[in-house]
């Protein structure tokens, strides 16, 4: 892959750093630990992360805070209160101990689409104008919250943050319990291609989605670690969306099923309604090509499936 623009200023370095990772276990963590082999890399996940206090003083020269609780599927409506309790207690406890004991280290994070308004361009700047994203309230509004901290701690003690609002991320090595639209759809279509249960799909299909597949978001996160010139917030974006019909299509293309035999139940639960992230700073990076992505991501899935056989 070539890169160029916003991409070609940010050249990963080759000396060692320290860096900490939270929700090291997670899709992203365990994709960025791979790519970060090299540097001294301290991981954090759900089952330990209180134990960052134990680390030492002004140890770290970046922290990538991934550690998140949520889930596709209908948990962000029927699970609002642990959500809220969940992820504020570890929001809370992230900033507090960067504050706290490592104010050197540069911090990355994430925001998310749902936090932007139904009513603004999905552009970085309107971030935090009106309500947000009807039906996830209480997840836009902690994501919405992490910023404000972190514009806070940059105010007072010129702590240095990035703050990346990503759309869906795919590609192989996810859990394939995973909910989210494009795994749904892989695990129904491959299902009813081996024999299963008919594919009935969620909505009319015209609802526009936007993915990014894994290793571009990678990249992305990693050139935030090595150039001070880079947005200090950008959407994490490709920018291009396709419906779920047209997913489906490439998706039966490459697995070979035949797509008028999916069903769509326009009474489903659709989620978020069709959005489409501003590609702001990215216009020039060389993403993935989408049937390429597919490609590795059902690969994967069908590996794993057959391997639990």
């Amino acid at each position: 892959k070539t890169r160029s623009g916003f991409i070609s200023r940010f050249i990963i370095k080759t000396l060692n750093m320290k860096i900490l990772i939270t929700g090291s276990t997670g899709f992203v963590g365990k994709h960025l630990i791979k790519k970060l082999k090299d540097h001294e890399i301290t991981e954090i996940n759900s089952n330990n992360f209180t134990s960052m206090w134990s680390l030492e003083k002004n140890s770290f020269e970046v922290i990538i805070h991934l550690a998140v609780k949520t889930a596709a599927g209908g948990y962000c409506q029927e699970h609002p209160g642990e959500q809220w309790i969940v992820n504020s207690s570890i929001n809370a406890d992230m900033l507090a101990y960067w504050a706290q004991y490592q104010q050197r280290a540069t911090m990355i994070t994430f925001g998310s689409s749902c936090g932007y308004s139904n009513d603004v361009e999905k552009i970085e700047k309107n971030y935090l104008k009106g309500e947000v994203e009807k039906g996830y309230e209480v997840y836009g509004n902690i994501k919405r919250n992490l910023l404000v901290g972190l514009n806070a701690l940059k105010k007072e003690f010129q702590m240095d943050s990035y703050y990346l609002i990503p759309s869906v991320f795919y590609g192989p090595e996810y859990d394939i319990k995973d909910k989210h639209f494009i795994f749904d759809l892989i695990r129904k279509i491959v299902t009813a291609k081996n024999g299963g249960e008919e594919v009935i799909l969620w909505g009319d299909g015209t609802q526009e989605r936007e993915l990014i597949y894994i290793d571009d978001a990678v990249d992305l996160i990693i050139a935030c670690i090595n150039n001070t010139n880079a947005p200090k917030m950008f959407n994490l974006s490709s920018g291009n969306t396709y419906t779920l019909k047209e997913y489906a299509q490439t998706i039966c293309d490459i697995v070979d099923y035949d797509y008028d035999l999916i069903k769509w139940d326009i009474n489903a639960f659709v989620g978020s309604p069709s959005k489409q992230l501003f590609n702001t700073y990215l216009q020039d990076y060389k993403f993935t090509p989408l049937k390429k992505g597919l490609k590795n991501t059902i690969k994967y899935y069908e590996d794993s499936i057959n391997s639990s056989k």
